[in-house]
């Protein structure tokens, strides 16, 4: 007999494979022993789950925004240059220029271009450097090499501030649910859940400008209603 909720841990599973290469190894550690009692246990319920998905998910957010906005900005031009160092001369002879005139690495393997151009080893050969360029990189980070480094410590600060201010927009967001008819509060509770929810591994990543959006709707509501 299958988990009673084996499609959400399936999904969590994924998740913790695709972590950000620079998430702290406890962090995935931990999520991984997480996962494997709640496949162990038949009797869990969804909200234990999703309880144990938003204390990895809060954990995880900021490293991944800070990986991904690093490996989009600072870190690109090295990013590039490592995987022109990859690939073979011919592969190489058609990429550079691309590149060097501002095509990211991410348009590049997505464009047209790209798939009437090259062969498939050709391609192959991109896709295994961008892989190899993500590892070197991650490995530098976690060592605390370099420039880079010190721009991700910046960013993983960033968005851990960014993190911090989203869950405090919720908890202001979740002050409305204490007035108006109880209609209202029920609106309000499931808007709360649902932003909330966005802090799940599992989830998109819930939105500052939603929330407050929201926050902004509710005291007009009210301030209508006195």
């Amino acid at each position: 007999m299958s988990h009673p909720h084996k499609s959400m841990l399936d999904e969590f599973q994924y998740a913790i494979n695709h972590f950000a290469p620079t998430l702290p190894p406890e962090v995935k550690t931990e999520a991984q022993v997480i996962h494997d009692k709640l496949e162990a246990d038949e009797t869990v319920d969804e909200g234990a789950l999703k309880k144990a998905f938003y204390s990895i998910g809060r954990k995880e957010y900021p490293h991944r925004h800070a990986y991904e906005e690093l490996t989009h900005t600072g870190a690109e031009a090295l990013m590039k240059q490592m995987v022109i160092d990859h690939v073979d001369e011919t592969v190489r002879g058609f990429i550079k220029p691309l590149l060097n005139e501002g095509v990211s690495l991410e348009e590049l393997v997505a464009s047209e271009i790209f798939e009437s151009k090259l062969d498939a080893k050709q391609r192959y050969q991109v896709e295994d450097g961008i892989m190899v360029a993500k590892s070197k990189l991650a490995d530098k980070l976690k060592a605390h090499v370099g420039a880079q480094a010190t721009q991700y410590e910046e960013l993983v600060g960033k968005w851990t501030a960014q993190a911090n201010e989203i869950e405090k927009a919720i908890n202001d967001l979740e002050v409305f649910s204490q007035g108006g008819e109880e209609n209202q509060q029920a609106e309000i509770k499931s808007k709360v859940a649902r932003f909330r929810e966005g802090f799940l591994v599992t989830e998109p990543d819930p939105s500052l400008e939603e929330v407050k959006k929201e926050i902004e709707y509710w005291r007009e509501t009210f301030a209508q209603e006195e």
